[in-house]
């Protein structure tokens, strides 16, 4: 188990890693990308920042989680930092970069319906406790980018749009990946990783007691 708990770890590090790489890469180059869940509760920014490669908001949000199955599998609590930047065509790169912490809610785990990898598990009990982090990617066209606009005090990405961008602006997705990992006992499955399109999703692994 011990064993298991450290190549679960690494594998997990180097995932989270690479993700941050590839979301400052997009952020730079002018990327973009897909949804994640449904972002329910949080607070107003705690910073609102230029940065030479584009602009910077930051703020904090409780959502709940689906898993392959449609359940909310768990409850997130995390950062997420929004950036923009202008492309050369007009249109506007949007990247919400998050990490923090997931807590469980007992059902279906999040890989039990999943298709590209069949080593998943089936159900998850509540209150196991994880770590997660991830990006999603998108193109904004239309509307006016308002750098001094404020957010709503739940700033999920439709209201971070509306705000900064106005109510004409429209979002297209295009691709994400998040990573999540735990080392409760009662693990069969620790990490889960959820990638994809506009189109397509690619799950692999999972957060499972059985």
């Amino acid at each position: 188990m011990e064993k298991l708990i450290r190549r679960t770890s690494a594998a997990f590090a180097i995932v989270v890693l690479s993700l941050a790489a590839t979301a400052a890469a997009y952020a730079c180059n002018g990327g973009h990308g897909d949804q994640k869940g449904k972002e329910q509760h949080g607070r107003k920014s705690e910073n609102v920042s230029f940065h030479k490669e584009g602009f910077r908001f930051t703020t904090a949000l409780t959502t709940p989680d689906s898993g392959t199955c449609g359940n909310n599998w768990a409850n997130d609590t995390l950062k997420r930092t929004y950036a923009v930047k202008q492309n050369s065509d007009g249109s506007f790169s949007l990247i919400a970069l998050d990490r923090g912490t997931f807590s469980t809610v007992a059902g279906q785990s999040p890989g039990a319906c999943g298709t590209n990898d069949p080593h998943h598990g089936a159900t998850v009990t509540a209150g196991i406790v994880g770590r997660m982090g991830g990006f999603v990617a998108e193109k904004i066209t239309g509307g006016t980018f308002n750098p001094n606009a404020t957010c709503a005090t739940v700033c999920d990405r439709n209201a971070f749009v509306a705000a900064f961008f106005g109510s004409s602006a429209h979002q297209t997705v295009d691709k994400f990946l998040y990573v999540y990992g735990a080392h409760d006992p009662a693990l069969i499955k620790q990490a889960w990783v959820n990638a994809g399109n506009a189109t397509t999703s690619h799950n692999h692994g999972d957060i499972a007691t059985a």
